[in-house]
């Protein structure tokens, strides 16, 4: 990790979580991933998982529109709704189609035990707490992808929808929204409460649990 990385109060939320962070990056799914020992049926089962998700996070960007404490604020999470209800539904409908699944599954999967808590966890925050809240489980989300996805990266997987799905978290557009919310945190945290402080960082470490859960029903087939 770079030492802006390591610097920071994000960089302290990360610390907090303890052993979880690395737990999450060792998840199987992302180690298969960066093996390249994924198998087909899971990675398609993981689009249709992930599918199911762009509502919820859809819902959640709109409750960080209307909590945002400015409309720089504002009209920065705006362009990722925006981009999130276009680009992203574009994205999936080419991706199932790249990784050969049949039209009757070209669609999302109802969450179901593995999965929900993810979705409860991201909702709830939204429609009860604040700005700071939302941001603290979408970074724990995103910084945990941006991060693995970089390291596997460098190692291309040979099937070409999976190593672009990677590409995709590993730099660019989705990199550049990780640092963002980093620095509104970094501006915001230390002047909240120590109570709102450990409130995030327990959504942060949360959000990593929830994401392991999340990507453990990529393995319950049909």
């Amino acid at each position: 990790m770079d030492s802006a990385a390591d610097a920071g109060f994000t960089a302290g939320m990360r610390a907090a979580a303890g052993s979880t962070w690395e737990t999450s990056l060792n998840h199987r799914f992302f180690r298969e991933v960066a093996a390249d020992t994924l198998d087909d049926t899971v990675f398609q089962r993981y689009l249709r998982v992930e599918y199911g998700f762009v509502d919820c996070a859809a819902r959640v960007l709109g409750y960080a529109v209307a909590k945002a404490p400015s409309f720089t604020e504002r009209r920065k999470l705006a362009l990722g709704l925006h981009g999130l209800v276009t680009d992203q539904q574009d994205y999936f409908m080419a991706a199932f189609a790249r990784a050969g699944m049949p039209a009757a599954l070209r669609s999302a999967v109802p969450p179901d035990a593995l999965s929900q808590p993810l979705h409860d966890l991201f909702l709830g925050t939204a429609q009860t707490e604040g700005y700071e809240e939302i941001l603290a489980c979408i970074l724990g989300a995103e910084w945990m992808y941006l991060t693995w996805c970089q390291t596997a990266h460098k190692t291309p997987s040979r099937i070409g929808v999976i190593a672009d799905w990677v590409a995709l978290h590993a730099a660019g557009a989705f990199a550049d929204h990780v640092s963002w919310v980093r620095s509104e945190l970094d501006a915001r945290g230390p002047d909240l409460n120590a109570q709102r402080q450990s409130r995030l960082a327990t959504l942060f470490r949360e959000t990593l649990g929830a994401e392991m859960s999340f990507h453990d029903a990529a393995y319950i087939l049909d």
